[in-house]
């Protein structure tokens, strides 16, 4: 009878082994599935990239162009045309520019998160395209814990102003940061005591994004 014990011994001993390896293989996988669903969700935001363009007119895919705002628009600021993309894929645009005069004019891509703006300009029936954007710019991320709110901003290149101001358009803080290794981080202690809303403006090459905080 005894002399079978280290061989239950030895049995149980492989099978520990055997879970053991499963075990690993398992986590190993988990591990896997859990880097590839991180390396997914940094990847979200659009991709625009332009193809061929003519004497007068331009074509361009976007990536990842679900809910993706497209504003045409002139030197002063006047808009032209825009539209929203449904897709959740790849769309591919193709703008005829016959009809515009002589002069720069400027395509803005917008997500929830990220504005991309590039330069066009037409002069004697030619078109050229800035491929690289002229400017962009990841939108401020809030987070408010009570009466304190913390603004983020990355891939930020140069400076940023800041302003915080109520509706009565009292001013509590207005300066311009320089981004730190790309980074803008303030943190804000807003007094409930003084107005129950704040509003928090952030000016970038141009563009402006304003949020409103209530302390309510």
């Amino acid at each position: 009878m005894y002399a079978r014990f280290p061989v239950y011994i030895c049995i149980v001993k492989q099978l520990k082994r055997n879970i053991m390896k499963k075990f690993i293989k398992l986590s190993l996988l988990i591990g896997v599935l859990l880097i590839s669903g991180s390396a997914v969700a940094r990847d979200v935001d659009f991709s625009l990239s332009f193809n061929t363009v003519t004497n007068k007119s331009i074509n361009f895919n976007i990536s990842n162009s679900k809910n993706v705002s497209l504003y045409f628009y002139d030197d002063s600021k006047d808009e032209i045309f825009s539209e929203v993309i449904s897709k959740n894929n790849t769309a591919e645009k193709s703008y005829n520019l016959d009809k515009l005069e002589n002069g720069n004019y400027y395509l803005v891509a917008e997500s929830d998160n990220r504005i991309e703006k590039y330069k066009i300009t037409v002069k004697e029936n030619i078109v050229n395209v800035d491929k690289a954007p002229i400017s962009a710019i990841t939108k401020p991320e809030y987070t408010v814990t009570k009466n304190v709110v913390k603004l983020q901003m990355s891939d930020v290149v140069g400076d940023v102003k800041v302003s915080v101001y109520d509706t009565a358009n009292n001013t509590y803080y207005s300066k311009s940061n320089v981004a730190k290794d790309g980074m803008i981080d303030l943190t804000f202690d807003l007094n409930p005591q003084n107005p129950e809303t704040y509003i928090i403006n952030v000016e970038k090459d141009g563009d402006s994004f304003s949020r409103m905080i209530s302390l309510k």
